[in-house]
């Protein structure tokens, strides 16, 4: 106990001055004149000083063993944040006649004790109100204003040691035993033993000073109650991790009508509208609220037994304790964690339904919704996608959060950038340039030349320009069923929209696929037989006068069902393009960065260095950007004809996100977990050996499960077994001419742990057909 008691603030011991004493102080030391309203304090005796004119002053009269350092810790913080955020709502400092921060008085005993003034901030302390969910988030949000003006300060007496630091919990454990109720102390005693278990990860956060104490008697709201006009208290300020402060707002802001976990959850999206958790911090922010509910009994118990006083100020806080770390404990880390996620997503709670009646009055009905059953999601994070109501999602279909969904590294990236300069390439800048050079030293030999544009559709785009200025023919050849953007030039070049929706061009001639699944060829000869086609379509484009400008070619085969083609057949269809005078684009907005796992580019898998290779989708994990590689003189030919530029195109900020991305791959090693995983993926889904699977293929994390029935390729069974996924909360997507393939493609940090998650559901769904 005596080793507890040095703790600051486990005992409450304001001093007692009258208030008649407390206007003189303010007069003599301050030169304000008013009546004296006596305040709550915990340690600090307040008055409010009202004066005639004017909101008046909060006086505070500390208790003799105040640390004078940690005083100037408050002044010097609330005038460094009154620099760093005007608009933040903290007490503005009042000095003495002589200028200083604080004076001194003596009590009848001669014991003398420091006093200081702040400004008196006008309004109802929220412990009075019982707040909304928008006043919940706007407290959460002016929280995070605070820690962010605070990020770049410090003090030496931050580090004083104060009982309501999580910290302390090993010298507080003893004191649970003094809970009467043994239910209670059972539960308390777990969770104080859970939380020092716990405490090497807190070590790991991201630390600065922290408020520690902003709970809704230290927050102030207008006569409305609809905003936070002032934040109180700064005397338990320490350096510790900044997730202490969010989980004291989170834990202690009852909402109006709202469980535990709800009013945490609107605390919690109003802070990150304003500064996002980094990694670790959602799930270390579940265990500091319980942490501090645990906190809270047990100083509630050590002052019923000795300062009854204290403990009566406590009591309300303390019986909220127990109940709300059953809530807690019974929803679970990971159902908590998801709540708070998706609530930070979503700026209000939307009902699914009504959205989709708003989109398709704003959008149309001709805009595609995935499944039968549409999905509505609010939040992302590594492989998982989370609905409103924090339901998670496994993320087995989309390629271009390539590094994982909300991936920090990226979004810090960017934020970073924007905030110093978005400006276009016909500036110099250091990070466009280590870009282009990070991204053409993962290219074969003589691929050094990049131009920025901003999407896969606009690469291709350019490609198909380059290839007409270089050879001065315009002819194209693609493969059959393929997809290679949106705009018109490329969709011309995209077979996958049908002849109804995009009309045959002549200049266009279209390769058989190699499929040696249900193709007309296989065996030894299948790349020597289907590569025959190539001449077909260079001695069409010839006869009609176009010749062969380019071969544009997604090595990955992705539209016609990811096919796995037959050996050498690329590089035979490449030779003879070139032989004619055209230039080879190896599109690899689907298959590069790494995806395909035994190569970091798809074309590298097919033996093939391409003339142009096209980028764009997982490039800056969702970030628009795309880029064309080249061989630098064709590069300058093109310019040297065309003045080519993209307002945004290659910007600093699309640089940033993208340099990112490609060290987040390259660090995380995440094309040989692509094919690690790839690997097992296929021969799972191969080992359950069900009739619908035809076929499993791919590489790496690009797999593509061909459905049938009666051995014929079966469409609307790929959408029944996708939507089936669905329903189980796992998300695939359906590819091929037939529409009867399962395309499988997550983002890359997509391990052996969610592969078996899959596999299982698709064996359900199939056992359900």
């Amino acid at each position: 106990m005596t080793q507890s008691l040095r703790l600051v603030a486990l005992k409450t011991s304001p001093p007692a001055f009258a208030p008649e004493q407390a206007e003189g102080f303010a007069r003599a030391l301050f030169g304000v004149s008013g009546e004296a309203r006596p305040l709550y304090g915990e340690r600090d005796q307040n008055f409010r000083i009202k004066t005639a004119l004017g909101a008046g002053v909060i006086l505070k009269i500390l208790g003799p063993a105040e640390d004078p350092r940690t005083v100037e810790l408050q002044l010097e913080a609330l005038e460094h944040i009154a620099r760093m955020d005007p608009r933040l709502p903290v007490p503005r400092v009042r000095r003495t006649a002589e200028g200083a921060a604080h004076g001194w008085v003596e009590d009848e005993q001669g014991t003398a004790h420091m006093v200081r003034a702040l400004d008196f901030q006008p309004g109802k302390v929220m412990d009075g109100v019982e707040p909304g969910p928008e006043l919940l988030r706007q407290a959460g949000a002016t929280l995070a204003r605070l820690n962010r003006a605070l990020e770049n300060f410090f003090h030496p007496a931050a580090g004083q040691r104060i009982v309501w630091d999580l910290r302390r919990i090993a010298e507080m454990r003893p004191f649970g035993a003094l809970i009467e109720d043994a239910e209670t102390r059972v539960l308390v005693e777990a969770v104080l033993d859970r939380f020092l278990n716990y405490l090497p990860q807190i070590g790991r956060l991201p630390h600065q000073l922290v408020h520690n104490d902003l709970h809704p008697g230290n927050m102030i709201v207008d006569e409305a109650e609809r905003n936070v006009t002032g934040l109180l208290d700064f005397g338990d300020m320490i350096h510790g991790p900044r997730v202490f402060d969010i989980a004291v707002t989170a834990a202690e802001t009852v909402g109006e009508g709202l469980g535990a976990l709800d009013y945490a959850a609107e605390v919690v999206a109003g802070y990150e509208g304003v500064l996002p958790l980094r990694a670790g911090e959602a799930e270390a922010l579940f265990e500091c609220i319980i942490a501090r509910h645990a906190l809270s009994a047990t100083i509630h118990a050590w002052r019923c037994q000795h300062d009854p006083e204290g403990a009566a100020k406590l009591g309300g806080l303390s019986a909220l304790s127990a109940p709300a770390i059953e809530a807690y404990l019974t929803a679970g880390r990971d159902a908590v964690v998801a709540k708070f996620r998706a609530a930070s997503a979503s700026p209000a709670r939307s009902d699914s339904a009504a959205l989709r009646a708003r989109r398709y009055h704003v959008l149309g009905r001709g805009l595609e919704l995935s499944y039968n059953d549409p999905v509505h999601f609010v939040r992302g994070e590594g492989v998982f996608l989370y609905a409103p109501d924090g339901t998670r999602y496994l993320d087995a279909y989309n390629n271009v959060p390539s590094v994982g969904h909300g991936n920090r590294r990226v979004a810090e990236a960017v934020g970073a950038q924007m905030a110093t300069l978005c400006a276009n390439t016909r500036y110099l800048h250091e990070g466009v340039v280590a870009y282009a050079e990070a991204i053409t030293a993962t290219m074969p030999g003589g691929l050094d030349a990049v131009l920025f544009v901003n999407s896969g559709s606009e690469a291709n785009d350019a490609a198909y320009r380059i290839a007409r200025a270089v050879t001065g023919k315009r002819g194209a050849i693609v493969m059959k069923n393929a997809y290679h953007g949106v705009t018109e030039l490329v969709a011309a070049l995209s077979p996958y929209y049908g002849a109804q929706a995009q009309p045959r061009m002549s200049f266009v001639q279209e390769l058989e696929a190699p499929d040696t699944y249900r193709g007309r060829f296989g065996g030894a000869d299948a790349a020597l037989a289907y590569a025959q086609d190539v001449e077909r379509a260079i001695e069409t484009l010839e006869g009609r006068k176009f010749g062969v400008a380019m071969l544009l070619v997604d090595s990955a085969f992705v539209s016609n069902g990811i096919l796995d083609v037959p050996g050498g057949y690329f590089a035979r269809i490449a030779e003879k393009v070139r032989q004619a005078g055209g230039l080879v684009v190896g599109d690899e907005v689907q298959s590069g960065f790494g995806r395909m796992g035994e190569a970091f580019w798809g074309f590298e898998r097919h033996g093939v260095v391409p003339d142009l290779v096209t980028l764009g989708k997982p490039m800056a994990n969702g970030f628009p950007v795309g880029a064309v590689v080249a061989k630098p003189a064709l590069l300058e030919a093109f310019l040297g004809k065309i003045e080519f530029f993209s307002t945004f195109g290659g910007n600093p900020v699309s640089a940033a996100a993208a340099m990112a991305t490609l060290n987040e791959l390259r660090e995380r090693g995440l094309a040989e977990n692509a094919r690690v995983t790839g690997d097992l993926l296929r021969a799972e889904i191969k080992g359950l050996r069900h009739d619908a699977i035809g076929d499993v293929r791919g590489a790496g994390l690009m797999v593509g499960v061909e459905i049938t029935r009666d051995g014929a390729p079966d469409g609307a069974l790929a959408k029944r077994i996708a939507n089936g996924l669905r329903a189980r909360q796992v998300l695939i997507g359906t590819e091929g001419p037939e529409g009867n393939v399962l395309k499988i493609r997550p983002p890359l940090p997509f391990a052996r742990e969610h592969a078996l998650i899959l596999v299982d559901a698709l064996e359900t769904v199939l056992r359900a057909l």
